[in-house]
Parts: structure tokens; sequence; C-alpha cells
């Protein structure tokens, strides 16, 4: 199948034309991609973005229908090293992160089945904001601001939280 030709003499012919061999072209992209990248669901994106460099690009674009479809395929091939490219970096960086995440937990990092107990017992909120700051460091101000609170409404929340925690692990230890 010849896709349309791409012309580009004025601008509303131009972005007709341009559609219609995009349209053409989509099909036969598609399958080049499928077979290339993994995964194939990949593909889908790899041709949004060689239809774009073609859009963009439209004025350099042959004026023959064969070097059209050629010239498109030539760009589809930089797409796709792109792509590649891209996913190396992004695996070699997962891995750098995952390496970098391997750690072994402190003592007083374990949590027993008291506290996460205790913890159920807190609304959302100030769950979160016991965590934030008895496990991630963070200020009462500052964990308060992560969550939308006011300093005024963290500090009223989180002695509330305390005295309900304190009172929870009492019954369950006594």
């Amino acid at each position: 199948m010849t896709p349309a030709r791409l012309e580009t003499s004025t601008t509303t012919n131009t972005d007709a034309a341009f559609e219609d061999s995009a349209r053409a072209l989509a099909p036969a992209l598609m399958g080049y991609f499928i077979r290339r990248v993994d995964p194939a669901e990949d593909a889908a994106d790899c041709v949004s973005e060689t239809l774009l460099v073609l859009w963009r690009q439209r004025d350099r674009i042959p004026a023959n229908a064969d070097e059209q479809r050629a010239w498109s395929f030539g760009v589809a091939k930089g797409v796709l090293a792109n792509y590649r490219r891209g996913k190396l970096r992004r695996s070699a960086l997962s891995e750098k992160l995952r390496a970098g995440m391997v750690h072994e937990p402190n003592p007083g990092q374990q949590l027993d089945h008291e506290v996460l107990a205790a913890l159920a017992g807190l609304c959302q909120k100030d769950r979160n904001l016991v965590m934030l700051i008895a496990w991630d460091g963070f200020g009462v101000i500052e964990a308060g601001a992560l969550l939308g609170l006011s300093a005024t409404a963290a500090r009223t929340r989180y002695s509330r939280a305390r005295k309900h925690l304190k009172a929870s692990m009492e019954k369950q230890v006594g």
C-alpha cells in the first residue's frame, strides 16, 4: 500500500495531505515497531513520536510517495534508536536505585503487632502524621505541612494521637 503524498503547497492542503499520508503510514509503522520494541504496548508511543517528528519536518518530506515512505521509516529508525537508548538508561537507573535501597533495618525499626494495632486505631490523617514524625524524622510542623495542616492543627492532632496511642498500648500490655 502506497501512502498518500505529503504535499506542502498550502497549509490547508498540506495538513489534509499529511493526515491522509499519516493514516496510510500508521499501520505499517505500527507493524515496524511491534516487531522491534518490548513490551509491544510501547509501539503505539513510538508511532506517535514518529508521526510527531514527521509533522514537525513536513516541509522536508520528499514529494515522491516511495521516497516519503522510505524517509518516514528512516525517521522511525531514529525514534527506535531513541527508545532503545532511553530503555537502557531507565533500566540502569532502576538497578542503581534498587542497589541503593537495599539495607538492613535497624533493630529499633522492627514493628510489632501491638504498635500496628494501635496505629490502626487512629484516623488516616493522624496515623500519617504520627508515621511522618516517628518513622520519617519530620518535625510536627513539617509533617503537618506535608499533610496540609496548619501548625496549630498539627500540634493538636499529634498530641491527641499520642494520647490515643498511649492508651491503646497500655490496654494491650495490661
